[in-house]
């Protein structure tokens, strides 16, 4: 079985929709980066439930935010270099999200400390890593991650 090596030629639009990515992406190695040096100065304004919440989050789960974001950097650049196993990376990133929200806002509490508008973020974000992987999954469909 051969495969194609070359790709089909994506849409004018399809390389702003991926910069976009790779900005949010990029944006996301930001909040992490803040959360692992500047955590403590920030929450000193928060009431004391939310202070006790933040600091009781294990290591373990910044080694998934890691994971997270670092995947959807390598996602959406391969995206942007029309890569093929942008989708895995993608996936990779999905999951370490899910695994991340769901410890954070349900297992260790989050919803109950921060409230139910606690949820937009993690919603957003949860929303946004489903798109890109489908939108990975769609280019890869049509074409346009044959290299």
């Amino acid at each position: 079985m051969n495969k194609s090596t070359t790709a089909t030629p994506a849409p004018k639009w399809y390389v702003p929709v991926v910069i976009v990515a790779l900005l949010w992406n990029l944006l996301g190695c930001v909040m992490f980066a803040f959360e692992l040096f500047a955590q403590d100065a920030a929450i000193e304004s928060w009431p004391e439930a939310q202070q006790k919440w933040a600091r009781s989050i294990p290591a373990w789960i910044y080694v998934i935010y890691a994971a997270a974001v670092t995947m959807g950097v390598a996602g959406s650049l391969g995206l942007l270099l029309r890569k093929r196993g942008t989708t895995v990376l993608f996936a990779i990133s999905l999951v370490a999200v899910v695994v991340q929200m769901t410890y954070t806002m349900g297992i260790a509490g989050g919803l109950a400390v921060m409230g139910p508008s606690g949820l937009i973020m993690p919603a957003v974000v949860t929303s946004i890593a489903i798109l890109l992987w489908g939108f990975s999954r769609f280019s890869r469909k049509a074409g346009w991650l044959s290299r």
